[in-house]
């Protein structure tokens, strides 16, 4: 069985922010170097992380 975890907007909103302070960049960096193929691996967990964090906030990009 799944868990599920509820997080509020606030919430969704730090962990996107501690996400990309553990790989030190701005989400245009980290999206530039995710387009061009050259994330290391725990780039790209917190690339993909911050998709799902926009996708639940409706901020896709």
């Amino acid at each position: 069985m799944a868990t599920v975890i509820r997080m509020s907007r606030d919430e969704l909103a730090h962990r996107r922010q501690m996400l990309l302070e553990s790989v030190g960049m701005t989400y245009e960096e980290l999206r530039e170097r995710a387009l061009a193929y050259t994330l290391r691996s725990e780039e790209r967990a917190a690339y993909e992380g911050i998709r799902g964090i926009d996708y639940l906030l409706g901020n896709e990009k």
